[in-house]
């Protein structure tokens, strides 16, 4: 979507860590470019640290972000420290395409609400914040249709498994019991090929963390990069140190990718 769907972090980890979010290309305030993959965003990803003279970064990635962050790190390993992956996996599973055939009978307005009313049945988990699902299905309306559609081509196109295997970077993984897209199953075959990672379940949350439980994702974060700072893999600061003692207290998809041609009906 873009880096407005990065709020919740960008506040709440703001005071212990320098936190950017980036509109990719064809998001946000971004411009398209013509032709995408995870690693080409990646690349872009590369430039746009370089171009803020960021040095080394712990990566966070979001769905199809997660992808794309497991591939900046393998195409900068000396510069990604660390990587927080959150409702990602490297390869998606076949899926049947029985809801693009039902969704092509029926008239583009009725189309399109049905299109989102799956997509919001996907993303979100059962007794979601309210305010969570508003601010997720508007960035989703608001995202241009042909971004979605060359987003989705992307996602089915990959396949991580190899730089995965290879990966010798500190790893996080968060997913939600209830995500319906990238499942806690893929989630574990994510951390089995990944050497040493670690893999945190999230009961009763769906697929969009950032904005479902951005609490639990904060305090994730930080004690992730608390365990970076005691191993000498980032540099300390108090703030850092602070806020991870106080955490540890309390402690898509055929038919997404022809519907999102019918957005534009």
């Amino acid at each position: 979507m873009s880096a407005r769907y990065w709020i919740n972090q960008l506040q709440g980890l703001g005071g212990a860590l320098r936190v950017v979010a980036v509109d990719l290309p064809g998001h946000g305030e971004s411009d398209p470019m013509p032709h995408v993959s995870v690693e080409e965003y990646g690349g872009v990803v590369a430039k746009f640290i370089d171009a803020l003279g960021l040095g080394s970064v712990i990566a966070v990635g979001h769905s199809l972000g997660g992808a794309i962050a497991l591939a900046l790190a393998s195409q900068r390993s000396g510069r990604v420290r660390g990587l927080v992956l959150l409702a990602s996996c490297v390869k998606l599973p076949e899926v049947d395409g029985w809801g693009e055939r039902f969704l092509a009978f029926l008239p583009g307005p009725l189309r399109k609400l049905l299109f989102f009313a799956m997509a919001k049945k996907l993303l979100f988990a059962t007794g979601a914040p309210g305010d969570a699902v508003a601010v997720g299905m508007r960035e989703l309306r608001a995202c241009r249709p042909e971004t979605i559609l060359k987003d989705v081509h992307a996602a089915r196109a990959m396949d991580l498994t190899g730089p995965a295997t290879r990966l010798a970077v500190p790893t996080l993984i968060l997913v939600g019991s209830q995500d319906r897209l990238t499942t806690p199953a893929l989630a574990r075959h994510l951390s089995g090929l990944i050497s040493g990672s670690r893999l945190r379940i999230q009961e009763g949350a769906g697929h969009m963390l950032l904005l479902e439980v951005p609490e639990w994702v904060n305090r994730e974060v930080l004690d992730f990069v608390g365990s970076l700072t005691a191993l000498g893999e980032v540099p300390s600061s108090p703030a850092v140190d602070g806020q991870r003692k106080r955490s540890l207290v309390p402690r898509f998809l055929d038919w997404f990718r022809r519907t999102a041609r019918w957005l534009r009906l």
